[in-house]
């Protein structure tokens, strides 16, 4: 009896499961027969025609009260513009056909060739990220360039004008949040247009923020607190990437040749400085930790850390001051590393001029939200975002098949006591007269709560 019983529960059961699955075809069936999308299939359908999307040729149209539009194909996307009040987009985003990565439509290369992406609509407009392989596709399927469709002067909404914001930077992989917030539009998405100024080094940044050429620039701690005394209006706002226990920013590295095993070592020897503040003061630093004068080593300034790495690595000097992505580099090579900052309190920053003036006070706070938002995605997603990393991370060709994605700092800024042995340097070099208060080098007022960041749209 009870064996029969428990065939009759499993049969009940069975039965169930079927009736479930009978009603869920249909109600899943239904809004395709009446014209509507089910839920779940929302973002796989066009909003101009209802064609299923493949992502690979996927546009987004991000408008002005936030909500998403998604297109089957290029085409559908411009039809729909065409039709539309254009006030009511921020910006599109397209996907790279080579590499799958969506990014800022703007920043893309089009071509117009034979081959068709999408048959239902015919679409033959292709958006490449890079413009070799758009040119490379243009010579394969008998393609030409043409302008973007979305318009290269784009008009963005009245109620979403984007304030312009210039910030100068070096190619290298601290520079990484601003690149993602440009590469994927996480600045318009808060409002800005940010236009990135390359510089090499610390060289002519001064005089950029002086001439105001740029409202901000990235460098290393170091420079920032000189740059807060010699650019009054300007303060540290937010820390970018941090040395830690694993990873050196800075580092003293002997060629592979050399006999050095540590600093004492390097008595009477070349070693090659990168032009600049910041290594003079690593240099200096690492020396007195290790009880060395400061005047036994025989210093050759050259012009860049690229130059340096070069000496080194050729063994023309016994030693040389690296920065990432070279110091990385230097530890692949099995190059020694004499000393290095993993265990020293500093870091580079981010310098924003006027950041206090009552005008562009909103400015930098959604400045610094949007880099927020990048170190969250770049944290967060490391894979996802290494096309980044290789194309605009300052890299070296040697390195971009292994080198780690960095991790980024959330909302901080320096604290007085990582302030203090910079400023006493400084003096001590006679760069500084009076000795500055914390609030005339840093402004915390700008950092966002953390809790409040969350990914950005077009990075979830």
């Amino acid at each position: 009896m009870h064996q029969f019983r428990g065939m009759a529960l499993i049969a009940i059961g069975l039965l169930a499961v079927a009736v479930l699955a009978a009603v869920g075809s249909l109600v899943a069936r239904k809004p395709i027969e009446t014209g509507q999308e089910a839920p779940l299939d929302k973002a796989l359908r066009c909003a101009l025609d209802g064609t299923r999307i493949n992502p690979l040729y996927e546009v987004d149209a991000y408008l002005d009260d936030n909500k998403v539009l998604r297109f089957c194909s290029i085409d559908s996307a411009e039809r729909w513009l065409r039709a539309n009040d254009k006030d009511k987009v921020r910006y599109f985003t397209v996907a790279d056909e080579v590499t799958g990565e969506r990014f800022d439509a703007s920043l893309a290369h089009f071509v117009a060739s034979e081959v068709v992406t999408v048959p239902e609509v015919g679409n033959r407009i292709h958006a490449f990220l890079s413009r070799k392989d758009a040119t490379r596709h243009m010579e394969q399927y008998h393609g030409r360039f043409v302008d973007n469709p979305f318009g290269g002067a784009f008009v963005v909404p009245k109620s979403a004008r984007l304030d312009k914001l210039r910030v100068a930077a070096a190619s290298a992989p601290d520079a990484l949040p601003i690149e993602l917030a440009l590469f994927r539009p996480i600045f318009k998405e808060n409002r800005l247009d940010v236009t990135m100024v390359p510089v090499s080094g610390t060289s002519g940044m001064e005089k950029l923020l002086l001439e105001d050429a740029v409202d901000a620039l990235l460098c290393d701690l170091p420079f920032a607190v000189l740059l807060t005394q010699r650019v009054p209006s300007s303060r540290i706002v937010k820390n970018v990437l941090r040395a830690n226990p694993f990873r050196a920013l800075f580092a003293v590295v002997a060629s592979r040749n050399s006999a050095a095993r540590d600093l004492s070592d390097l008595a009477g020897k070349r070693v090659a400085i990168p032009s600049g503040l910041n290594a003079e003061f690593y240099l200096d630093y690492f020396l007195r930790a290790a009880g060395e004068p400061l005047d036994k080593v025989t210093r050759q300034e050259v012009p860049d850390m690229a130059t340096a790495w070069e000496m080194v690595s050729g063994g023309k000097v016994t030693a040389a001051v690296l920065r990432t992505p070279y110091t990385e580099m230097a530890g692949k090579g099995d190059m020694r590393v004499l000393a290095d900052d993993r265990n020293f309190p500093w870091m580079s920053v981010l310098v924003v001029k006027d950041a206090a003036h009552p005008g562009t006070r909103d400015i930098t706070k959604r400045f610094l939200f949007s880099l927020e938002q990048a170190g969250l995605a770049l944290n967060l997603k490391p894979d996802e975002f290494r096309s980044v990393l290789t194309q605009k991370g300052g890299i070296p060709p040697a390195g971009q098949g292994w080198f780690p994605m960095p991790i980024f700092e959330g909302s901080n800024a320096p604290s007085p006591d990582e302030t203090v042995a910079i400023i006493e340097w400084l003096r001590e070099k006679r760069l500084l007269g009076t000795l500055p208060a914390y609030e005339q080098v840093v402004d915390t007022g700008f950092l966002p709560d953390p809790d409040s960041v969350g990914l950005a749209f077009c990075c979830r």
